[in-house]
């Protein structure tokens, strides 16, 4: 009754009531629940007279009614929002519910969003729940009926587009013969779907297409118990115009790949290219081009480029179809399906995805979690079976199971079981103990946000939301809520203002942790109560709103698991992240990933562990020793060089020492020889002023101790972080930082394992993933397992997946592969390196046939040695060997008929894989510090990049260095330095105490500070006590 609306505790209503009767409109609500999102949305007078009645600050309900009376813009409007919650709480809640999946940004959308801060249009989506099974036969009619006959009522029956309708029709027919209710299901039918929703049949036939009503139609989770598929799921491809497809076509490259051969190689790559391009066409385009073909007609602009991408593609498949290598290639291949009748060729390429979609089916989201079903693959093609499987190993971890071997009795039960609960839940009468998913929310926090959306996405379709400025991706895993966010890195790091330089000196050490705030123009990170960098801008990053938008969901949730990197540094994240929240949420956990892979991820959500305390200490001695020593010696260069942006610190300086020591040597010269012999051997060395010079005036050289022998030749490790940035600085002629950045997105992209790592150890899963690619590609006789095994818990930078940088581009091409940054053409290149060193450190040897002698020339005596020729391949299947094919060669004086001499420096400067190389050596710095160290020296100007990634010292530089080795040598030098990168690997693995190594440093930092103040030098933020201890007055404090 209206009359009684005042006091009423639920109002029921349509939009068009609010909006004429008062009587509601003027009532006040904490919860409104839109069944009808789409007409309350395209309504923006209806949203208007809900805002106004919900408990919303009146400033909101303002600003609101300005923008729509267009007094306001919608960017100032939203701006204006946002700064209302930050003093205000939004404790309303508005709950919309209906069909919409995609919903324009409109201006409605924006203000709700900025308001509720929630996305409209997201159909959140969820893992699946499948025993994917296969069995055998030779009587393909029968073994479905069997099937059907033995696991009873609620079944879908799904036909491969090859066998086509009528064969799902013909199945109709034989069920109706054998007394079972089954029913095709080739159209949307209401009838039949409604008489296989209340039982009158037994089960529905219908294809196995993303298009089929009965693959993407159907949310039956009661009803629906197994799905049969009536052969393996794949479609004929026929190489004629007639039937040109892009799709298809890259589809089929992707499935013969294996088969092309070296010299096709150019040319597949470059038709894949170009489908990629046109793949987007629509279905009147398409036939066009079609009709165009058979018609040998031109088009224009992009009909008439997609055109000739056909006949390009015609033409390559005829040619490597000519070919009896590939030919027998693709006969002899498990994978490849093909056929050839009166010249026509036909291919059956596997359909993945429809198979994920039409098995999922019986696979549903409910209250209790995600109800089981059973998927049955009849296998009536083993080489289609062969190629389905793997396609499905690139994106979804399948284990595969033959019928006969599981106890398919226990698993109906099962899947009967999850069907009771499903009707509970509808019934309202399902227990708490029966949930899963009501139970627990899980605040899944990360580093990065692109791991974030790699990781979302492995549980389906994830719902956005915003937190103040913490945008976080909902997900349901198989037992909870997953609200998966980013820290973005660090968000503390050590105050200037307390104690010595951040740390108060006792008993004890204590660090004072803050948020960081950070200048964006320079990069300089200020104090808190700073509103100005020192470089002029006022712009900054601060992590203080991040850490309490945490605090806030951290709050709202059951339990927080921190998942930063696996390292030092990333567990020294993770406990800050902990020692922040704990206040919020008492139940917070940690969980280390080497690879951002599902089977991973699903692992260690199983496998929840604690902070590793050592790691943390070790982390922190590292960043106070760092502290220490550039608080205490900057001063220094600042009053000698007058320049306050200059800085030093332990490993900086030895490095900065070796481009120095480099730099000074690039005048010196040498030559560079070049001779033809009369033998036809040509050679090149490098030799002292004035050797050219005998050679010439001698006319001959002389060849000595000639010896030809085989020699087995081993495959390189799997890469570490040094060798790696080595290899990607050379090959792709880039710096550190870049290289270290492309390593970082591979990785988070789900790509490769963990990329910072010392080690070059290979798991067993590496071992079989390798295994896996050997065998597919060059057959099991060129496979050898190697461990590589080096001390500690890392593993080595290697690939997840058996997916080379072809199958990877192919498979992106085909949207199969998505990521949340697209790759770019280094990246893929960056990959491709890393894909071929892991694959071939698990390789046999090559024999090779070697030449090794010596020349005496110019009074100097040289040993050359070269690699004549491969033998036997064996890693050199993937990593060409270079062959100098020397034929015989005699001993004694032979002329010279050539020659060429070149000035070149003796020394050239110093590459970044040179540097790196020689970090790792000598024992300085560390994988997650190579690359920054170098972007430090480069960022203080002491240190400049020339010509293609070369590195030498300035003139800076060079007086810096010597000032620090003259004045701070025993402070800074690479013996020291290395001792202390051991001392802090101790505090690692627990051996020695965070306490012990920090005493060490601080009695070297009070030698450099009393020292340093005894000549003038004037430190800010040192407390009086301090220099009381070490008997000394500081000067005027100035700030840095």
């Amino acid at each position: 009754e209206l009359s009684q609306i005042d006091f009423a505790e639920i109002i029921i209503t349509t939009h068009l009531s609010i909006m004429k009767r008062e009587e509601i409109a003027r009532q006040s609500v904490d919860i409104v629940f839109v069944d009808d999102v789409d007409s309350f949305l395209k309504n923006s007078k209806a949203i208007r007279f809900v805002l106004k009645m919900m408990k919303l600050p009146e400033a909101i309900k303002e600003i609101v009614e300005n923008v729509f009376e267009k007094k306001v813009d919608l960017k100032q409007a939203l701006f204006e929002i946002s700064k209302v919650k930050k003093e205000r709480e939004i404790k309303a809640q508005l709950i919309v519910s209906g069909a919409t999946q995609k919903a324009k940004r409109t201006r409605a959308i924006l203000i709700l969003n900025s308001i509720f801060a929630f996305s409209i249009g997201l159909k959140p989506e969820f893992g699946r729940n499948v025993v994917d099974c296969f069995i055998e036969t030779k009587n393909l009619k029968e073994e479905v009926v069997n099937l059907v006959k033995n696991f009873g009522t609620g079944g879908l029956i799904f036909v491969p587009m090859d066998k086509g309708s009528n064969f799902a029709k013909n199945l109709e027919e034989f069920f109706r013969e054998k007394g079972i209710k089954v029913k095709a299901f080739l159209k949307p039918d209401k009838k039949t779907f409604e008489d296989f929703k209340t039982g009158k049949l037994d089960a529905l036939i219908g294809m196995v297409t993303t298009r089929s009503p009965l693959v993407r139609g159907i949310d039956l989770p009661v009803r629906i118990r197994y799905a049969i598929f009536a052969g393996v799921p794949k479609f004929v491809v026929k190489i004629r115009i007639e039937e040109f497809h892009p799709t298809k076509w890259l589809m089929l490259l992707n499935n013969i790949q294996q088969a092309i051969k070296e010299e096709y190689k150019e040319e597949y790559q470059r038709l894949v290219a170009n489908l990629i391009k046109i793949r987007t066409l629509t279905r009147d385009q398409l036939e066009t081009v079609r009709k165009a073909l058979i018609e040998n007609k031109n088009l224009e602009g992009f009909l008439e480029f997609t055109r000739k991408v056909a006949l390009n593609g015609i033409e390559f498949f005829k040619k490597i179809l000519k070919d009896e290598n590939v030919l027998k290639a693709i006969r002899e291949s498990p994978t490849i399906s093909f056929s050839e009748k009166e010249g026509e060729y036909s291919f059956l390429i596997p359909d993945s995805v429809a198979y994920i979609q039409a098995s999922g089916r019986t696979s549903r989201l409910y209250i209790g979690g995600v109800t089981k079903g059973l998927s049955i693959v009849i296998v009536d093609e083993e080489k289609a079976f062969n190629s389905l499987k793997k396609d499905l190993s690139y994106f979804e971890e399948i284990e595969w199971k033959n019928l006969k071997e599981i106890d398919a009795e226990k698993v109906i039960q099962e899947i009967d079981e999850d069907r009771k609960k499903v009707l509970l839940s509808l019934e309202d009468k399902l227990k708490a103990k029966d949930t899963k998913i009501a139970l627990t929310t899980r605040l899944f926090i990360v580093e990065s946000p692109t791991k974030v959306k790699t990781i979302a996405k492995f549980f389906g379709k994830p719902a956005k939301k915003k937190y103040e400025n913490l945008l976080v991706n909902e997900v349901f895993g198989e037992n909870s809520l997953l609200i998966i966010t980013a820290s973005k890195g660090h968000i503390t790091d050590l105050s200037e203002q307390e104690g010595l330089f951040g740390i108060e000196v006792g008993d004890i050490f204590v660090p004072y942790l803050e948020p960081i705030k950070k200048c964006i123009a320079c990069g300089r990170e200020i104090e808190e109560n700073e509103n100005t960098c020192s470089c002029g801008s006022k712009k900054f990053t601060d992590s203080k709103p991040r850490i309490e938008a945490l605090r806030k969901v951290a709050s709202l949730v059951d339990e927080v698991i921190v998942a930063t990197d696996p390292d030092s540094e990333g567990e020294k994240i993770a406990f800050d992240l902990c020692l922040l929240l704990k206040p919020f949420n008492k139940n917070i956990k940690r969980a280390r990933f080497h690879e951002v892979t599902k089977k991973e991820i699903h692992k260690v959500l199983e496998n929840l562990g604690d902070f590793d305390l050592n790691l943390v200490k070790a982390q922190l001695v590292r960043r106070i020793e760092d502290r220490w020593i550039g608080f205490s010696i900057s001063p220094v260069l600042w009053k000698v060089f007058k320049n306050n942006k200059l800085s030093a610190g332990r490993v900086q300086t030895p490095v900065l020492g070796w481009i120095v020591e480099r730099t000074k040597k690039l005048r010196e010269r040498e030559e560079l020889i070049s001779l033809k012999l009369e033998n036809g051997l040509e050679i090149s060395f490098r030799a002292k002023k004035g050797t050219y010079q005998e050679i010439i005036k001698d006319g001959f050289v002389e060849i000595k101790e000639v010896k030809i022998f085989e020699d087995e030749i081993n495959p390189y490790p799997p890469f570490t972080t040094d060798t790696l940035i080595s290899t990607l600085t050379t090959s792709l002629k880039i710096n550190a930082q870049e290289a270290m950045q492309i390593a970082q997105k591979l990785f988070e992209s789900g790509l490769i394992t963990y990329h910072r790592t010392p080690s070059t150890t290979v798991s067993s899963t590496g071992i079989n993933l390798a295994k896996e690619y050997i065998f597919s590609n060059f057959g099991e006789e060129f496979f050898k397992g190697r461990k590589w095994e080096t001390e500690g818990a890392h593993e080595c930078i290697r690939p997840t997946k058996a997916i080379d940088s072809q199958k990877l581009k192919n498979l992106i091409g085909l949207k199969i592969l998505r990521f949340p940054l697209p790759l770019t053409e280094k990246e893929i290149k960056a990959y491709d390196l890393i894909f071929k060193r892991f694959i071939a450190s698990q390789m046999t040897p090559s024999k090779v046939e070697k030449i090794k002698f010596k020349i005496f020339a110019g009074g100097e005596e040289r040993e050359f040695e070269f690699t004549n020729r491969v033998l036997e391949d064996g890693f050199s299947k993937i990593f060409k060997l270079q062959e100098r094919k020397i034929e015989k060669l005699k001993e004694g004086k032979i002329q010279v008929i050539e020659s060429k001499k070149t000035i070149v420096p003796a020394f050239y400067p110093f590459t970044y894989s040179e540097i790196v190389s020689l970090m790792k050596e000598k024992g300085i710095g560390r994988p997650s510090t190579y690359a920054r160290i170098l972007e430090v020296l480069k960022k203080r100007n002491y240190v400049k990049e020339v010509k293609k990634a070369l590195l030498i010292s300035t003139t800076l530089g060079i007086k810096v260095f010597e000032f620090s080795q003259k004045n701070f040598g025993k402070y800074l030098d690479e013996e020291t330095t290395n001792k202390l990168e051991e001392d802090m690997d101790n505090v690692e693995y627990g051996k020695k105490s965070f306490e012990e190594v920090l005493n060490q440093v601080f009695v070297e930092v009070k030698e450099i500070i009393k020292s340093s103040i005894e000549k003038g030098v004037k430190y800010s933020f040192i407390s009086t006590d301090f220099l009381n201890l070490i008997g000394v007055k500081n000067g005027e404090k100035r700030n840095h």
